[in-house]
């Protein structure tokens, strides 16, 4: 009898060894760095806040967390690898909002599934995009001015955009679709070449993110006309938003940017992020020091982010059918 019950009591001790060891796993985590994964090259906005954000969670955290730049097919090699790392907290995705909504609109087949391979864990930053024109060369002073001249001369003007599917791209289809205007878009691969081009007259307008906006604008050589955000920027106050503009308010497109884990990660972990998350997002310094770039940085809980994304889904999905954006 002896053998019989020790027999039937190893597999039980063996898991609960198990569990203890994953209990005193997640107990001490992080007990190693993190690898925070970019999608973008060294240099970029997403890559300037990984880096700042980086060095004040490690400070939290106790941990280095080290930023891997994997650039490539539109966001997906990084939100592949990341979905398909070991779900223990210690590779982290920051996605901007096409990898983490816009990609699964365009792409008919991705190599991971969003909502089943990836865990939402926390808003990180949140961008308004900017209206532009060249202050030297374009006649119009107002955003109602480029609205009236478009109507009048359809296909005649052209806009730029960082490339199909971008930030830039979706708030300039939100504008140009609440309008009513009929645009030529010509994407190119990132701001700077589109920006080049808008001040070398190539282009009537393009939207810009904030943090790159403000040099030239404050260098007068382009002239804002619109923010993308709900509200005024606090850089721009004078520069109104698509609803004063007497456009409709459903369409107002962000640049924001989140962090996630593979699916499976334990909710400890996931919350401990979060919460490193909202303790730099506290640190007033840090926070004024984006500010003055345009960008806002943020925090939230695993929860709310996970409904920030439906919603974001939800919204830039019945944009990118209403404006028909593709790929090509």
């Amino acid at each position: 009898m002896k053998n019989v019950l020790t027999h039937k009591w190893v597999p039980f001790l063996a898991g609960v060894g198990v569990l203890l060891t994953a209990l005193s796993a997640q107990a001490a985590y992080p007990d190693k760095p993190i690898r925070l994964v970019v999608p973008f090259t060294p240099g970029g906005v997403t890559d300037v806040i990984a880096r700042g954000v980086a060095q004040q969670m490690s400070e939290d955290l106790g941990q280095i967390i080290i930023v891997e730049n994997k650039p490539g097919a539109s966001g997906i090699i990084a939100t592949d690898f990341v979905a398909k790392s070991a779900p223990d907290g210690y590779t982290v995705l920051l996605a901007a909002v096409g990898q983490a909504v816009v990609n699964n609109h365009l792409y008919k087949k991705l190599p991971y599934k969003p909502e089943q391979d990836l865990t939402a864990v926390s808003l990180v930053a949140e961008g308004q995009n900017v209206l532009v024109v060249n202050a030297q060369q374009s006649p119009f002073k107002s955003g109602q001015e480029l609205i009236q001249y478009a109507r009048a001369h359809p296909e005649e003007l052209t806009y730029a955009s960082f490339g199909n599917g971008s930030s830039s791209h979706l708030s300039a289809a939100a504008f140009t679709t609440m309008a009513d205007i009929d645009v030529i878009h010509a994407p190119y691969r990132g701001s700077a070449p589109a920006m080049t081009d808008l001040l070398g007259g190539h282009i009537s307008f393009m939207f810009d993110s904030m943090g790159t906006a403000i040099t030239h604008i404050n260098a007068n050589t382009v002239r804002p006309l619109a923010v993308s955000g709900p509200e005024r920027s606090s850089l721009l106050p004078e520069v109104p938003t698509f609803a004063e503009l007497g456009l409709d308010q459903g369409y107002n497109v962000t640049a924001w940017f989140g962090f996630h884990v593979s699916s499976g990660t334990p909710a400890q972990i996931v919350e401990r992020l979060s919460q490193s998350m909202k303790a730099v997002s506290q640190n007033a310094e840090f926070v004024e020091t984006f500010r003055r770039q345009g960008v806002e940085i943020k925090s939230s809980t695993p929860a709310e982010y996970a409904a920030f994304l439906q919603q974001e889904n939800e919204k830039l999905g019945s944009l990118i059918k209403q404006a028909n954006i593709t790929l090509d």
